[in-house]
């Protein structure tokens, strides 16, 4: 009986590490990232101790990636307000995902609503992204059209064709990634003092493997300052 008694002991010895840092998880933190595609912003993860997950994105300012000197005249007014809502859009908010922890290993599931902030309004995923969708069917229509010569009473037909597969495409991606920003936040993790370090593993469809390792910062949600943009400045200041 001793030798098992000790054998329990020693294996509750080797599991107290592991559950002390899933405990040390739970809590608010938050760190800067820089991307290609959006910019700088701020990223602000909380863990619950019931296993439920928030995610919140303040994003400095967004630009729409496309090239104005390509689009044709008749779609400039068009572009001009995609351009206006990306600048507006001040961040995403993913509100009761889930997450597990086994190890160091540490899942995230975006198992959630995902909400756009635009002017400090919340605006659906697909509210958000179709009238760029709209915007890209035309262009592209206008130019396939060119060169497919899809006669004048199949060109409406032809435009809507594209915009289901545009709007398709992008559910599909939304599937798997909730978010709609290519971001992963599954991986390993480690927690020293008050900083929190998550090492992701991504691999391209030419199967080569990123490793990138995150690091975010504990605070206090109840004395921080929330992040903003300028156009939220503009705003509370405007008479």
């Amino acid at each position: 009986m001793r030798p098992l008694l000790s054998s329990i002991a020693f294996l509750c010895l080797l599991a107290l590490p592991l559950a002390a840092q899933e405990e040390a998880l739970h809590g608010t933190w938050e760190g800067t990232f820089t991307d290609d595609e959006i910019g700088e912003g701020t990223m602000r993860l909380t863990f619950q101790a019931d296993g439920t997950f928030d995610f919140d994105l303040f994003i400095e300012e967004l630009t729409y990636p496309g090239d104005e000197a390509e689009v044709p005249d008749e779609l400039l007014d068009e572009l001009t307000e995609i351009t206006e809502m990306f600048s507006a859009l001040e961040g995403i908010s993913a509100h009761g995902g889930t997450y597990q922890v086994s190890g160091d290993s540490l899942w995230v599931y975006n198992d959630n609503v995902v909400q756009y902030i635009v002017d400090g309004e919340s605006v659906d995923v697909i509210e958000f992204w179709t009238p760029l969708l709209r915007f890209s069917a035309r262009f592209f229509a206008a130019f396939a059209a060119a060169f497919e010569e899809v006669s004048e009473e199949d060109y409406s037909a032809f435009e809507q064709e594209i915009f289901d597969q545009m709007l398709a495409d992008m559910l599909a991606e939304l599937d798997e990634e909730p978010l709609g920003l290519g971001l992963t936040l599954s991986g390993i993790y480690a927690i020293e003092d008050d900083t929190l370090s998550i090492t992701t593993t991504t691999t391209d469809v030419h199967g080569v493997e990123t490793v990138e390792t995150v690091e975010f910062h504990r605070i206090d949600v109840a004395s921080a300052v929330a992040p903003t943009s300028w156009g939220a400045l503009k705003a509370a200041w405007r008479p």
